[in-house]
């Protein structure tokens, strides 16, 4: 009786286990088959960034089309133009950060400035770079113990954008991009213009 009894107890485990794995894959299938949001976590107007109350604006008037550029956070480029064939100029540069400073925004210039400078061949022209600093942080030792990621935390930190404009007016290249670097802002702010240089002088 008690192997009966065992038999009929090992076919009830089989029979639940089959089951079991049927639902599973029944489940899994239909997972597969429900509809995908449309939307694309590379683009900058679908991240959770951008959605973010706290989003902060700088230059760029229309975000669409930005998207991530691997070392750049998000830009978009017209595909039409060359960067490296043309000379940078540094023209406006607004700060609406919360560290409202003169000092420091003609010294983040002065760096874009220098960066800027020697990039480009000169020969389809000029463009122009409207700037803005849309964030800006001191360091801060306090956020040093914040687990995994304290020590970059606790650096200074800035985020800049950029649009590039040809000599009609029009917008042919944007850029958004931040960096924690050092113990000052601008420090952070020559990992940021020398990044975008970096993506300006391969493309």
């Amino acid at each position: 009786m008690r192997s009966v009894k065992n038999c009929n107890n090992q076919k009830w485990a089989f029979n639940f286990v089959c089951r079991l794995l049927f639902c599973g894959f029944i489940l899994a299938s239909l997972a597969m088959l429900a509809p995908r949001p449309s939307f694309s976590a590379d683009l900058l107007i679908e991240s959770g960034e951008y959605k973010d109350k706290d989003f902060v604006k700088g230059v760029i008037s229309d975000y669409s089309g930005m998207t991530k550029g691997g070392a750049i956070e998000w830009l978009w480029v017209d595909p039409s133009v060359k960067l490296a064939a043309y000379k940078i100029k540094i023209g406006s540069f607004e700060n609406v950060s919360e560290i409202k400073k003169k000092s420091m925004t003609e010294e983040v210039r002065k760096i874009f400035e220098d960066t800027f400078g020697e990039v480009g061949s000169g020969e389809k022209g000029t463009l122009t770079a409207r700037c803005a600093i849309y964030e800006a942080e001191r360091a801060n030792l306090n956020k040093a113990w914040i687990p995994f990621v304290g020590l970059h935390k606790a650096q200074a930190g800035i985020g800049v954008e950029m649009e590039f404009l040809n000599d009609k007016g029009k917008v042919v290249a944007k850029f958004r991009h931040s960096a924690r670097e050092g113990a000052n802002v601008e420090e952070a702010a020559e990992e940021v213009a020398g990044d975008i240089r970096k993506y300006v002088e391969k493309h």
